[in-house]
């Protein structure tokens, strides 16, 4: 069968290849004339070749643009498939059921298709914003938890909702290694600078917590972000807590 198709495609050529042979017997066999059969049996010649070559030019281009058409609607049609996968098995008894059965399908799937986008949001929400992985957290509460509870409390910038977050998510992470921590508190007293990692602050003129030393050998072991040293503060009342506070992000 396919080699019948390709015999069939090739069909004008071959009949222009027939008219020049034709052509040539034609001029051949006519009265000789001097040097005239010669001539024209060279004409025929020229011009069949010329038009089999043209002929055959065109058809191979032909089949080429063919073959291109063809995967093109391969393609839509492997595409409408997995659509029509996604819509009703069937149609409805009427035209107007099919209708509302297919809007429907498309309504659902335009539900998903925004469920994603918002989930994709979320996802960069979260890589935009600092927090402590799950194991992290984890491993950290049970390093603190033989330390026994600890008072201290976690503040952050106000109207950040990022610095909110990572300011809760530490607060929870001291409570789960069951130290009292407050917070988080929303504060402007430790000024409003940027700042990627944590500060900690103590009571002013007096000797720093046990706490802090703690907390800040609990921040390099897990790579949580810090900044070194501890800071005096008479913003702190009590002697024996530490605050940890977060500024807005860099």
């Amino acid at each position: 069968m396919v080699v019948m198709d390709a015999a069939l495609w090739w069909l004008p050529t071959v009949a222009v290849a027939l008219v020049t042979v034709l052509g040539v017997f034609a001029a051949a066999s006519s009265p000789p004339e001097g040097r005239g059969r010669s001539y024209r049996v060279a004409v025929v010649l020229l011009v069949g070749a010329l038009a089999i070559a043209a002929s055959a030019w065109q058809q191979a281009r032909s089949r080429a643009m063919l073959g291109e058409e063809t995967a093109r609607l391969r393609e839509l049609a492997t595409r409408l498939d997995d659509v029509a996968g996604l819509l009703p098995a069937g149609p409805g008894k009427t035209p107007g059921e099919t209708f509302d059965t297919v809007a429907a399908a498309l309504r659902s799937l335009n539900a998903k298709i925004e469920d994603l986008e918002a989930q994709i949001q979320a996802l960069k929400e979260e890589a935009r914003g600092r927090t402590i992985a799950p194991d992290t957290a984890a491993k950290m509460a049970e390093h603190l938890r033989p330390y026994g509870s600890q008072r201290v409390v976690v503040s952050c910038v106000p109207d950040d909702v990022e610095a909110f977050n990572y300011a809760n998510r530490i607060a929870g992470v001291l409570r789960e290694a069951g130290w009292d921590a407050l917070g988080p508190e929303k504060t402007t007293i430790f000024g409003a600078a940027p700042g990627m990692g944590l500060r900690l602050f103590v009571r002013a003129g007096m000797a720093p917590p046990k706490a802090a030393k703690i907390l800040l050998d609990a921040f390099a072991r897990f790579n949580i972000p810090f900044q070194s040293g501890i800071a005096p503060s008479d913003a702190i009342p009590d002697p024996a807590t530490v605050e940890i506070f977060v500024s807005r992000k860099s």
